[in-house]
């Protein structure tokens, strides 16, 4: 069995005023790919991403985003904070 690759976290701030939303989501997608997902679980989450940032987007009160992507054993774990409000988006890795 070869070996899973290191989890690896990436931490990202995005305004909460277009246009970065998409470039969040973009970046997901990627980083789901680069864990072995394949193309389409990969640009589900990208798609999910986006719209779970522009729906924090809408209502955030300090002006920004966080994200954290984290690739657990055998899944992509995406959280995206604004405020109080935290939303979580996931995506299937090979076993």
């Amino acid at each position: 069995m070869p070996p899973s690759p290191p989890s690896v976290d990436l931490r990202l701030t995005v305004p909460a005023a277009a246009p970065y939303h998409a470039v969040a989501g973009e970046l997901a997608g990627k980083f789901a790919e680069y864990f072995g997902a394949d193309a389409g679980a990969a640009a589900q989450l990208a798609k999910t991403v986006e719209a779970l940032v522009d729906a924090l987007g809408a209502t955030a009160t300090n002006g920004s985003i966080a994200l954290v992507m984290e690739a657990r054993e055998r899944e992509m774990v995406v959280v995206a904070e604004s405020g109080a409000r935290r939303e979580e988006a996931t995506c299937p890795l090979p076993a």
